[in-house]
């Protein structure tokens, strides 16, 4: 098995989510939970580059709320995933928590 060729962008952020601080170096099970991928902190479709400044490590999860949110710093993606994710938090009360309470 080949190793990614931008393998030193997980070693540099420590197989870590830049936007959450969920690791995957510990364990198996961490790593497997976090499903970490290499991030355009700044998304291609908005002019993102493939430059080792723009790339961050994200955790499945925050990458896919984050999204193609135009952003420029990982300080502005973690305030697209914290607004997106207060949506979805409340779209997981009403929809949910409260379906589940009537069962």
């Amino acid at each position: 098995m080949r190793k990614d060729p931008r393998h030193h962008i997980y070693e540099r952020d420590n197989w870590t989510c830049q936007y959450c601080g969920r690791g995957g170096i510990e364990s198996f099970e961490d790593w497997n939970e976090a499903w970490l991928a290499i991030d355009h902190i700044m998304p291609k479709k908005h002019g993102g580059s493939d430059e080792e400044s723009n790339l961050v490590v994200a955790c499945h999860t925050c990458n896919s709320v984050k999204a193609a949110e135009m952003c420029s710093s990982i300080a502005e993606a973690k305030e697209i995933i914290a607004r997106k994710n207060e949506g979805r938090k409340r779209w997981f009360q009403k929809f949910v928590a409260n379906d589940s309470a009537d069962t």
